[in-house]
């Protein structure tokens, strides 16, 4: 289960079917392509189960949060956890978008982000990867597991790249629905 390359940018991100725990409490299956069919995915992977102590994975989580906000994208987070676990974790934490349960990393492992913790244990890193609605993955972030301290994409960068991919969202729109006055 060594670290491999993973798709790059401008490759196919691969397909995948897992449960996915949502913030109203839902539980069901999905797939990557069903979740295109909604627009762009952002799929933010997250190491292991939750540290819900941790104020620096309570930050992380809050700037993927943001993305929320703009309907042509969804945020996904992907994780080791158990559906039940996720679902207590966004109700916990207050987050707005769904996770994925990736129990036996097939997930992560198509993405090329696992590795093994201590030689032994099983992970994935902490790794965001946004996938345009054809499936074609346009930015692509892995941590460096070799690195001390929490690392974080640049989000300004996933900004831009978004926004070259979407397009700017109508300012006069914003947050008021269709523009009209």
């Amino acid at each position: 289960m060594g670290d491999s390359a993973g798709p790059a940018v401008g490759s196919h991100a691969p397909e995948f079917t897992a449960p996915l725990a949502t913030p109203d409490g839902s539980v069901s299956d999905v797939s990557l392509s069903s979740l295109l069919d909604d627009g762009a995915v952002l799929l933010v992977f997250q190491p292991t189960d939750f540290e819900l102590g941790s104020f620096a994975e309570r930050h992380a989580l809050g700037e993927y949060d943001w993305f929320t906000t703009d309907d042509r994208v969804r945020v996904v987070g992907v994780n080791r956890a158990r559906p039940r676990t996720n679902r207590e974790f966004v109700d916990y934490l207050d987050v707005t978008y769904p996770f994925c349960s990736d129990r036996d990393l097939s997930i992560a492992r198509s993405y090329g982000v696992t590795y093994r913790a201590f030689g032994i244990a099983p992970r994935a890193r902490r790794a965001c990867f946004f996938v345009d609605r054809d499936g074609v993955v346009r930015y692509r972030w892995v941590a460096d597991r070799n690195r001390s301290g929490r690392a974080r994409p640049q989000i300004r960068d996933l900004y831009e790249v978004v926004m070259d991919v979407l397009g700017k969202p109508n300012p006069e729109s914003f947050g008021f629905g269709d523009g009209v006055h």
